[in-house]
Protein backbone atom coordinates (compact mmCIF):
# COMPACT_ATOMS: atom_id res chain seq x y z
CA UNK A 1 0.00 0.00 0.00
CA UNK A 2 1.52 3.58 -1.13
CA UNK A 3 1.58 6.40 1.77
CA UNK A 4 0.89 9.99 0.86
CA UNK A 5 2.87 12.12 2.22
CA UNK A 6 2.60 16.01 2.55
CA UNK A 7 5.15 18.40 2.78
CA UNK A 8 5.38 19.32 6.70
CA UNK A 9 4.24 22.95 5.36
CA UNK A 10 1.60 22.30 3.64
CA UNK A 11 -0.01 19.82 7.05
CA UNK A 12 1.07 22.78 9.39
CA UNK A 13 -0.85 25.58 6.83
CA UNK A 14 -3.92 22.98 6.56
CA UNK A 15 -4.19 22.74 10.55
CA UNK A 16 -3.90 26.46 10.96
CA UNK A 17 -6.64 27.24 8.84
CA UNK A 18 -9.11 24.43 10.09
CA UNK A 19 -7.92 25.78 14.21
CA UNK A 20 -9.02 29.49 12.66
CA UNK A 21 -11.87 27.70 11.61
CA UNK A 22 -13.01 25.54 14.63
CA UNK A 23 -12.45 29.60 16.66
CA UNK A 24 -14.82 30.86 15.06
CA UNK A 25 -18.50 31.47 16.81
CA UNK A 26 -21.65 30.63 14.95
CA UNK A 27 -22.67 33.58 13.11
CA UNK A 28 -19.45 35.11 13.09
CA UNK A 29 -19.63 35.72 9.27
CA UNK A 30 -18.24 39.29 8.72
CA UNK A 31 -14.81 40.35 8.89
CA UNK A 32 -12.82 43.63 7.87
CA UNK A 33 -11.03 43.50 4.48
CA UNK A 34 -9.69 47.13 5.21
CA UNK A 35 -10.33 50.58 5.95
CA UNK A 36 -9.11 53.19 3.09
CA UNK A 37 -9.10 56.83 3.89
CA UNK A 38 -10.01 58.95 0.77
CA UNK A 39 -9.06 62.97 0.71
CA UNK A 40 -6.24 64.58 2.30
CA UNK A 41 -5.87 64.20 6.10
CA UNK A 42 -4.64 67.22 7.50
CA UNK A 43 -5.59 69.56 10.50
CA UNK A 44 -9.07 71.35 9.60
CA UNK A 45 -9.41 68.69 6.60
CA UNK A 46 -12.63 66.42 5.98
CA UNK A 47 -11.68 62.71 4.77
CA UNK A 48 -13.73 59.54 4.11
CA UNK A 49 -13.05 56.55 5.77
CA UNK A 50 -14.11 53.59 3.62
CA UNK A 51 -15.14 50.75 5.94
CA UNK A 52 -14.19 47.79 3.47
CA UNK A 53 -16.47 44.11 4.69
CA UNK A 54 -16.27 40.58 3.74
CA UNK A 55 -18.79 37.82 4.83
CA UNK A 56 -18.64 34.32 4.23
CA UNK A 57 -19.85 32.57 1.49
CA UNK A 58 -23.76 31.57 1.70
CA UNK A 59 -24.27 34.35 4.82
CA UNK A 60 -26.09 37.76 4.40
CA UNK A 61 -26.91 40.21 7.57
CA UNK A 62 -29.06 42.74 7.74
CA UNK A 63 -28.87 45.62 5.58
CA UNK A 64 -29.01 49.04 7.67
CA UNK A 65 -32.59 49.58 7.12
CA UNK A 66 -34.05 46.01 7.25
CA UNK A 67 -37.18 45.49 6.16
CA UNK A 68 -38.59 44.27 9.12
CA UNK A 69 -38.83 46.97 12.61
CA UNK A 70 -37.65 43.92 14.58
CA UNK A 71 -34.66 42.62 12.24
CA UNK A 72 -31.70 43.44 13.84
CA UNK A 73 -29.98 46.46 11.38
CA UNK A 74 -26.05 46.70 10.58
CA UNK A 75 -24.86 49.60 12.39
CA UNK A 76 -21.16 51.29 12.50
CA UNK A 77 -20.77 53.35 15.76
CA UNK A 78 -17.35 55.06 16.06
CA UNK A 79 -16.07 56.31 19.64
CA UNK A 80 -16.30 59.51 20.13
CA UNK A 81 -12.21 60.88 19.30
CA UNK A 82 -10.84 64.13 20.00
CA UNK A 83 -9.95 66.13 16.67
CA UNK A 84 -12.35 64.33 14.77
CA UNK A 85 -16.65 64.86 13.89
CA UNK A 86 -18.03 62.22 12.21
CA UNK A 87 -20.54 64.28 10.08
CA UNK A 88 -22.14 61.42 7.82
CA UNK A 89 -22.35 57.60 7.60
CA UNK A 90 -23.70 56.48 4.34
CA UNK A 91 -24.56 52.84 4.33
CA UNK A 92 -24.98 50.83 0.78
CA UNK A 93 -28.87 50.25 -0.43
CA UNK A 94 -29.80 46.38 0.41
CA UNK A 95 -30.49 43.67 -1.50
CA UNK A 96 -33.94 42.22 -1.77
CA UNK A 97 -33.80 38.90 -1.01
CA UNK A 98 -36.46 36.55 -0.82
CA UNK A 99 -35.79 33.21 1.47
CA UNK A 100 -38.11 30.19 1.72
CA UNK A 101 -40.50 30.17 4.96
CA UNK A 102 -40.27 34.23 4.92
CA UNK A 103 -43.23 35.98 3.89
CA UNK A 104 -41.64 39.60 2.92
CA UNK A 105 -38.37 39.80 1.15
CA UNK A 106 -35.10 40.99 2.81
CA UNK A 107 -33.26 43.60 2.66
CA UNK A 108 -29.74 42.58 3.05
CA UNK A 109 -25.82 42.72 2.40
CA UNK A 110 -24.17 39.59 0.74
CA UNK A 111 -20.61 39.11 0.02
CA UNK A 112 -18.38 42.73 0.13
CA UNK A 113 -20.46 45.98 0.97
CA UNK A 114 -18.61 49.10 2.34
CA UNK A 115 -19.66 51.47 4.66
CA UNK A 116 -18.37 55.42 4.25
CA UNK A 117 -17.72 57.69 6.79
CA UNK A 118 -17.39 61.56 6.32
CA UNK A 119 -14.99 62.56 9.21
CA UNK A 120 -14.20 66.65 9.79
CA UNK A 121 -10.86 66.93 11.46
CA UNK A 122 -10.66 69.87 13.45
CA UNK A 123 -7.85 72.49 13.16
CA UNK A 124 -5.97 70.99 16.08
CA UNK A 125 -5.81 67.39 15.41
CA UNK A 126 -3.06 65.70 15.95
CA UNK A 127 -2.61 63.50 13.08
CA UNK A 128 -1.93 61.00 12.98
CA UNK A 129 -5.00 59.55 15.19
CA UNK A 130 -7.36 56.38 15.59
CA UNK A 131 -10.67 56.10 15.56
CA UNK A 132 -12.12 53.22 17.13
CA UNK A 133 -15.14 51.52 16.30
CA UNK A 134 -17.39 48.82 16.21
CA UNK A 135 -19.66 47.32 13.49
CA UNK A 136 -22.73 45.60 15.00
CA UNK A 137 -24.55 42.67 12.90
CA UNK A 138 -26.42 40.03 12.66
CA UNK A 139 -25.94 36.64 10.38
CA UNK A 140 -28.14 34.63 8.93
CA UNK A 141 -27.96 31.69 6.67
CA UNK A 142 -31.51 31.45 4.40
CA UNK A 143 -34.33 32.15 7.22
CA UNK A 144 -31.97 30.74 10.08
CA UNK A 145 -30.45 33.74 11.81
CA UNK A 146 -27.82 33.81 15.07
CA UNK A 147 -27.02 35.66 17.76
CA UNK A 148 -26.03 39.34 17.09
CA UNK A 149 -22.05 39.77 16.76
CA UNK A 150 -19.79 42.76 16.77
CA UNK A 151 -16.79 43.23 14.86
CA UNK A 152 -14.04 45.82 16.36
CA UNK A 153 -12.19 48.13 13.96
CA UNK A 154 -9.95 51.18 14.14
CA UNK A 155 -9.75 53.51 11.90
CA UNK A 156 -6.36 54.94 11.14
CA UNK A 157 -6.49 58.94 10.03
CA UNK A 158 -3.32 60.56 8.52
CA UNK A 159 -0.89 57.25 8.13
CA UNK A 160 0.60 56.74 5.45
CA UNK A 161 -0.33 53.00 4.87
CA UNK A 162 -4.45 53.53 4.18
CA UNK A 163 -4.08 57.47 2.15
CA UNK A 164 -5.50 56.95 -1.44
Amino acid sequence: MKRSVLPLALLASSFAVAAAEAQKKPGEAASLDKVEIQGDAKAGGDVVAVVHVKLEKNWHVQSNKPSEPNFIPTVLTLAPTPGVKVTTIKYPEGKVEKVAGLAKPLSVYEEDFQINVLLRLNARAKLPLTIPAVLSYQACQGATCYLPKKLKLDMVVGGEANQK
